[in-house]
């Protein structure tokens, strides 16, 4: 039996399609030792679409060593685009979301802690882990029953099977362009960013990522979509034109203390998912590129958004003031923060737990680390950037205004 909500298996193709869906499922999802052996397992970025797999071997034959490398790409990119044809019939009669709210800020400037926090508080629709790295079957399997826990590669931050992600990670496995395929050939970094920097495909090139949302908003039709990646931050103009009622969350951080956590993320996700060695300087090059085009993007908001679509919050903010700086961020939602209610939505009662004990749950549940206190000498693109987030703050509401 297909998972509620999924096409019937109508003909023999599906039926055999949703067979090896959930014989693969189990294998990576229940196989192992630990739960974090588990997860870990079922989420490999090296094994998503045709496209992703065509990029891959355009590198050559990986340093790493990785027995049946070529078979692996081509079996795992078959079966990936019959399952993903299985889900397109369902997700192309869906509605794109109405008035999706996107968390955005440069990575490491605290994006998954409020993606975290207010995925709690709302109880909105939002990609979770095991959908991320699944996004081909997400829609026609069940959840795994049960939840694994890891340790962030580059902090002491957790991610749970059942827990928010990033759904760039989808994005990336659906074929799409995105910056993390320099996780995978760090050599090519600087064509990943490029990419992302102008997005020369526009709305087209996001065709896949676009289905897959329209997934995650249907799960519950009454409740608001929460989408969190970093690298949104830099698709905000063309984000912000696909969803007219969409609302923005840019969460800042000191740059000096960005760059330096950068270099030990950028690090970490190379040495973990990385087929090919990192040249020396490839790392600080594109992190001072991506200062430079986030410089852009803000310029660009200042100009051209107006307050009622954008908030503004410091990660200092947010650990000084976890409580106020929350029930800022859903009275600008308009999320009645006393009620836990949405007052965007005509939600059931039974569904709006009590907005103060809901928050206290929330806080209790999600920690907020310092992170490191390690920084790097600003130069002048780090300062153009700070004064910037300066400017944002002023007409954006931060907490500096």
């Amino acid at each position: 039996m297909a998972a509620a909500g999924s096409p019937p298996p109508h003909n023999v193709a599906t039926a055999v399609t949703l067979t090896w869906v959930r014989l693969a499922v189990k294998l990576k999802l229940d196989r192992g030792g630990d739960g974090g052996d588990k997860l870990q397992q079922s989420s490999q970025i090296w094994y998503g679409a045709r496209a992703l797999a065509a990029w891959i071997r355009a590198g050559g034959t990986p340093q790493r060593r990785m027995p049946a490398h070529a078979l692996k790409l081509r079996w795992h990119a078959h079966w990936f685009e019959q399952n993903w044809q299985a889900q397109t019939q369902r997700l192309q009669t869906l509605a794109a979301p109405d008035a999706p709210v996107f968390i955005l800020g440069m990575w490491r400037s605290g994006t998954t802690v409020l993606h975290e926090l207010l995925a709690a508080c709302t109880g909105w629709n939002t990609p979770l882990t095991w959908q991320c790295f699944r996004p081909s079957t997400c829609f026609i399997t069940r959840a795994p029953t049960e939840q694994a826990v890891v340790e962030r590669p580059m902090d002491e931050g957790r991610i749970s099977t059942l827990g928010p992600q990033e759904d760039e990670f989808a994005l990336l496995l659906l074929g799409e362009p995105s910056v993390y395929r320099g996780f995978i050939d760090p050599r090519r970094l600087p064509e990943c960013a490029a990419g992302l920097w102008e997005q020369p495909g526009g709305a087209a090139s996001l065709a896949r990522w676009q289905l897959f949302v329209r997934g995650i908003a249907a799960q519950s039709a009454d409740r608001r979509l929460l989408l969190k990646s970093p690298n949104h931050s830099f698709r905000l103009p063309l984000l912000s034109s696909l969803f007219p009622d969409a609302k923005f969350i840019w969460i800042g951080r000191h740059v000096g203390e960005l760059l330096a956590s950068n270099l030990r993320m950028w690090r970490a996700m190379i040495g973990l998912y990385g087929l090919w060695d990192c040249p020396p300087g490839a790392i600080e090059s594109f992190l001072r590129e991506a200062l430079r085009a986030c410089t852009q993007v803000l310029a660009r908001c200042l100009e051209e958004l107006a307050p009622e679509r954008l908030r503004w919050v410091d990660f200092e903010q947010l650990r000084a003031d976890p409580r106020g700086t929350l029930q800022r961020m859903l009275e600008f939602l308009g999320v009645d923060a006393a009620l836990g209610a949405d007052a965007t939505r005509q939600a059931p009662a039974t569904q709006a737990a009590p907005g103060r004990a809901r928050l206290d749950q929330a806080l209790a549940q999600v920690p907020i680390h310092a992170g490191s206190r390690e920084t790097l000498p600003a130069d002048e693109d780090a300062q153009r950037l700070e004064t910037l987030m300066a400017g944002a703050r002023r007409r954006f509401g931060g907490a500096s205004a």
